[in-house]
């Protein structure tokens, strides 16, 4: 494939994906807030845009932007010999991932349509699911054909 990074973008992406995870996990359960509140006191209710709510959309951004960053550098990183079987392994993985995220978006409609509404934050977090579902699947199935499957 020619648009893919130099092997070395593969190391930087599994620093990156679990830091910047971390961080949005931290900003999402609150951990964050309680760290701000007990630096800066209780956020003033009259100001729209505290220090409380800035350093919260930073921590977000930054925190997702790094997970997706590291994703793409890991899935889209040359391999150490990049050959026609780890080409070959790359679109299997793709096509892995791809029919099991359609199978998921099925079932999650389904669930949708016979349990309720689960509100937009429900839909959205659907959505996400089903984002980092299909790049988890390819990035864990490529490595394992190609590092465990035939390494053995």
């Amino acid at each position: 494939m020619k648009f893919l990074l130099p092997h070395r973008y593969k190391k930087i992406g599994t620093i990156i994906t679990p830091l910047g995870l971390s961080l949005w996990l931290i900003m999402q359960l609150g951990y964050l807030q309680n760290m701000i509140v007990y630096v800066f006191g209780q956020p003033n209710e009259n100001q729209k845009w505290s220090a409380y709510h800035v350093a919260n959309v930073i921590a977000a951004i930054i925190g997702f932007s790094s997970f997706l960053s590291g994703l793409y550098f890991v899935a889209f990183s040359k391999e150490k010999v990049e050959d026609e079987m780890v080409q070959k392994t790359r679109l299997e993985s793709f096509q892995f991932a791809a029919f099991l995220q359609i199978i998921t978006t099925i079932v999650g409609f389904g669930f949708v349509l016979f349990a309720g509404d689960p509100g937009e934050s429900g839909m959205l977090l659907f959505f996400i699911v089903l984002v980092f579902l299909f790049w988890l699947l390819f990035i864990g199935r490529f490595n394992y054909i190609l590092h465990v499957k035939y390494k053995s």
